[in-house]
């Protein structure tokens, strides 16, 4: 999926209209009279097509088939507005299978200009020297205000004092429910902690029915939902200078033995293999509870199955969620291409794109302006499903950016899912993760 085989914007970039002597440049001047040059040259130029216009080669990995409507409708758009800029989109497939194929191709020098992806995963490339820092772009642009946008979305970014992501979308786990089983059931409020999660398991749990779906697997859903049980434990991933593990503490072990517990017990069962996020035995009515995020509230919504709601997810020592979202890294490439992305960057953090997204979409907007937005602000008092996630941002923690995490975070996968199949106590499988991850960040 590397090469990309689907298309989305079904238009010929190298053989595209020929802008009008009237055709106006939105970019900066010194860039225009740059790209003017530029496409004077008869030397091929890879970046600068026959049409003028300078192609940006976007890859993202947004399956969903509403959202992907949605994130081209805005692209278009993008592309009328900038008449020298095409931003070529492409899926890449699903992005948990996405890094030995960004290896490749960043080792084959043939990266895309921008991509779509968790930011847990920039600093490999980051220190690998393959990523553009925005920091010039960010200072140098009067248009641009950095302080809109949240702060801990700018931390994500950065990397050894330089910013190298800028933010796309914002998003954290909750729990779905489904409404009429917990009627049936005299569930009459969402449980709180896990003791209360562990009784509603119990009393959902009937014939084919179980009461919760555990994410299982080896790649990075089953970490990233499994640290919010390790936080809300009291746990932390790495000790506080990052050079070393943490995980497998007594808290540790508490998470990892709280999921162990209700599958021994028969009050959850597994989810597919290394697809924990997808909720078709959800919405089948044969799990009433699982963990999932807000983007998929557009199908959700149209659905007619069932009654779906969410809470926010239960804690023990603490509430605790793990932020998520995707970022746009910028790769290396040459000065006329980076700045061209940087213009799709910028389009994407204003107001005007964050709110429709957040709205068609799911994901929480990235920006301070676009979250009081009155029109956004209308849109979560009218859907309480949302809202859960809106308010739940306050108790999220983050992934840590080191140039590791990839390799951490399929270490740990390994071993998690090797104690959930009883292969390891959850003691002796943290253990034997902590030996290997300690190695990776020595």
């Amino acid at each position: 999926m590397i090469f990309i085989a689907r298309h989305n914007s079904g238009r010929d970039v190298t053989r595209g209209h020929r802008p009008t002597p009237s055709a106006r440049c939105l970019l900066p001047a010194a860039f225009c009279l740059l790209l003017s040059a530029l496409s004077l040259l008869s030397v091929g130029c890879s970046t600068v097509g026959q049409d003028k216009r300078v192609r940006v080669t976007f890859w993202h990995g947004m399956e969903s088939g509403i959202n992907n409507q949605i994130l081209q409708s805005k692209i278009d758009e993008f592309n009328r507005r900038h008449p020298d800029i095409f931003i070529d989109a492409q899926i890449y497939g699903a992005a948990d299978q996405l890094g030995p194929k960004l290896d490749a191709a960043v080792a084959g020098k043939t990266p895309p200009d921008l991509l779509w992806w968790a930011p847990a995963f920039f600093p490999k490339y980051a220190e690998a020297g393959a990523l553009r820092s925005v920091d010039d772009f960010i200072r140098s642009d009067a248009e641009f205000d950095r302080a809109d946008i949240y702060d801990f979305l700018w931390e994500m970014g950065s990397f050894e004092g330089s910013i190298y992501t800028t933010p796309f979308s914002a998003n954290n786990l909750g729990m779905y429910y489904n409404k009429r089983m917990f009627a049936e059931a005299g569930i009459n409020q969402p449980p709180q902690d896990w003791d209360q999660f562990r009784n509603a398991t119990q009393r959902l749990t009937r014939g084919d029915v179980h009461g919760f779906q555990v994410p299982i697997g080896k790649a990075e859903w089953t970490v990233w939902t499994w640290q919010c049980l390790l936080w809300q434990a009291g746990g932390e991933l790495l000790t506080e200078d990052k050079q070393a593990a943490a995980f497998n503490s007594s808290a540790g072990v508490a998470a990892l033995d709280f999921w162990k517990s209700l599958l021994a017990d028969g009050t959850a069962v597994f989810s597919e293999t290394d697809a924990g996020y997808k909720t078709d035995d959800f919405l089948a009515g044969r799990v009433p509870m699982t963990i999932n995020g807000p983007w998929n509230y557009p199908s959700l919504k149209n659905q007619t199955t069932i009654d779906v709601g969410v809470f926010p997810l239960p804690h023990r020592e603490r509430a605790a969620t793990n932020i998520g979202g995707e970022s746009l890294f910028l790769f290396k490439s040459n000065p006329i291409t980076e700045r061209a992305a940087w213009e799709f960057m910028k389009f994407v953090m204003t107001p005007d794109f964050q709110v429709d997204w957040a709205i068609g979409t799911g994901y929480l907007p990235v920006s301070k302006s676009a979250a009081m937005n009155p029109k956004y602000q209308e849109f979560l008092a009218a859907n309480p499903f949302m809202k859960v996630y809106n308010d739940q941002m306050p108790t999220g923690r983050t992934r840590p950016s080191i140039p590791q995490y990839p390799a951490l975070s399929a270490t740990l996968g390994k071993y998690l899912e090797a104690a959930l199949y009883n292969k390891y106590s959850s003691q002796e499988a943290l253990d034997r993760a902590a030996a290997e991850v300690n190695r990776l960040l020595q």
